[in-house]
């Protein structure tokens, strides 16, 4: 392959479509935080903990059910382009059973699951979510195709477009049915229900419904599928499962609304801990179907190539959000939800954010491998993982005190299930691939988050206004050292501006 494109194009290539598919996830990603922030503003601990607990429980359906769809449509899209009606047909097919299995079970098992949460009060709200996988399944299945295509700029404006919809129309239920003395969460998940099907019009129609009366097997790409669904359904429970145990625990160890305070307390950690995740989710939508190529006509330099530039810009991204977050958390935590009963995840905030980094690495090495053909060796490596942080959640989480240790019980078992499993996808990519995070990298990134979290110590205390302060000496301090280290330098610079102008 020495007439391919050189490693410095390779880079150029990802970053193209990472500026349309990075704004748009920057946009999901602030306005998902929006909705929390804003819901978390007019309504109490305990009501916010109540949707926070059912939203939680939905995605992990969600999740698992568009990124495997997505991942698997994609990846026999990209491989050669002839077939993209064809798998998008198949996909529709494959869809059609998946999504009554999925909504019949969500509706019919509803008293199960809020039972099993210590939670008989949510039975009403689970069997009204379940609509929203029904209507994911499908639309996942143009996304993926889009996906498969490189038409980032398509994909981006799917993103874009449910953000906003759903924003506005989850606020607005929530608010509606609060003043007409009704449960905004009942609300929020009406217009929630109501985003999800706009979406998917919207997505039939820009991506068009297959042509043509060539077939795929379906059984090829439900067998691909299996493999992607396992391991996404895998780090969905690893992002997800440590709220829906905390409940769990608070439930049988308080009253149902102190148990639902706590897990509003603990979601508020979250959201702000999830962000690095969600920033490096961008990663994955443009690193997929490259790698997906690559390995398909078995370009080793190309593949090796991608990995180590992805890692590296994955380190440096994830690791600067990661230390603002982690480096004044009272400060970061007061910020953001303001009102009472938030503040006892304080404590909580640095450990999960550190843990949400190491399954936002983890992530992208999935979707490296799943871009392989290897979807079952990540199915093991997430095995691993949820088992470790479930059995700790179970050592350490159910023993410790109802309030602030429960929450940070809890961030700590997360964080120690998902370290074990990122370096065992490094060394997984190391022995197949050659490649990796490039060692001075994590060196000079560590070097940098140890000096910007001194340096928010040493900052003065004070209001709102000296809490941003600090974050931005946080920011400041950390890029400066990555730049006195060489970390950074003018390579970047010029690939950026590469990635930026037109070919």
């Amino acid at each position: 392959m020495s007439d391919g494109p050189s490693p410095s194009d390779r880079a150029v290539e990802a970053g193209r479509g990472a500026l349309f598919i990075g704004f748009a996830k920057v946009f999901f990603m602030v306005s998902g935080a929006a909705q929390k922030l804003l819901l978390g503003r007019f309504v109490g601990a305990d009501v916010y903990g109540q949707f926070s607990v059912v939203n939680n429980a939905i995605s992990i359906v969600n999740n698992t059910i568009v990124q495997g769809t997505i991942q698997s449509v994609s990846k026999f899209t990209a491989e050669d382009d002839s077939h993209i009606q064809k798998v998008k047909r198949a996909g529709l097919v494959v869809q059609s059973f998946v999504a009554t299995l999925v909504g019949l079970g969500m509706l019919l098992g509803a008293p199960l699951l809020a039972d099993s949460l210590s939670a008989p009060g949510y039975v009403g709200w689970f069997r009204l979510v379940a609509a929203i996988p029904v209507l994911y399944a499908f639309y996942s299945v143009f996304v993926g195709s889009a996906n498969g295509q490189r038409k980032f700029r398509l994909q981006a404006s799917f993103d874009v477009g449910f953000s906003t919809t759903k924003t506005i129309l989850l606020l607005g239920g929530a608010l509606l049915l609060s003043r007409m003395g009704s449960s905004p969460v009942t609300g929020a998940f009406l217009g929630f229900v109501g985003a999800a099907l706009f979406i998917l019009i919207v997505s039939m129609r820009k991506v068009g419904l297959p042509t043509g009366s060539e077939r795929f097997p379906a059984s090829k790409l439900m067998a691909y599928m299996a493999g992607v669904v396992g391991y996404t359904l895998l780090i969905n429970l690893a992002l997800n499962s440590d709220l829906l145990l905390l409940r769990r625990f608070a439930g049988d160890a308080v009253e149902q609304a102190r148990a639902d305070s706590l897990a509003g307390a603990y979601d508020a950690v979250r959201t702000l801990a999830l962000l690095p995740y969600q920033a490096l989710l961008v990663l994955t939508f443009v690193i997929f179907p490259l790698i997906s190529r690559s390995t398909f006509v078995e370009d080793r330099e190309s593949t090796r190539d991608y990995i180590n530039q992805t890692l590296r810009y994955a380190i440096l991204i994830g690791g600067a959000m990661a230390v603002v977050l982690a480096a004044r958390p009272q400060v970061v935590l007061t910020l953001a939800y303001p009102k009472a009963g938030y503040a006892e995840g304080a404590n909580a905030l640095p450990v999960l954010a550190a843990g949400v980094l190491l399954l936002a690495l983890m992530s992208v090495c999935g979707a490296i491998i799943n871009a392989s053909g290897r979807p079952r060796i990540m199915v093991m490596l997430m095995s691993v993982t949820v088992a470790v942080s479930v059995g700790t959640a179970f050592l350490i989480v159910r023993t410790a005190p109802p309030g602030a240790s429960m929450l940070l019980a809890s961030a700590t078992a997360t964080s120690i299930g998902n370290a074990t499993g990122l370096v065992l996808a490094l060394l997984y990519l190391r022995k197949q691939f050659g490649a990796g995070p490039p060692l001075a990298t994590v060196v000079r990134v560590g070097a940098a988050a140890a000096l910007a979290i001194v340096a928010a110590r040493v900052f003065p205390s004070g209001g709102k206004l000296i809490g941003l302060m600090t974050l931005g000496v946080v920011g400041l301090v950390f890029v400066a050292t990555l730049i006195i280290l060489r970390e950074l330098g003018p390579s970047d610079g010029a690939k950026l501006k590469r990635i930026l102008g037109r070919k």
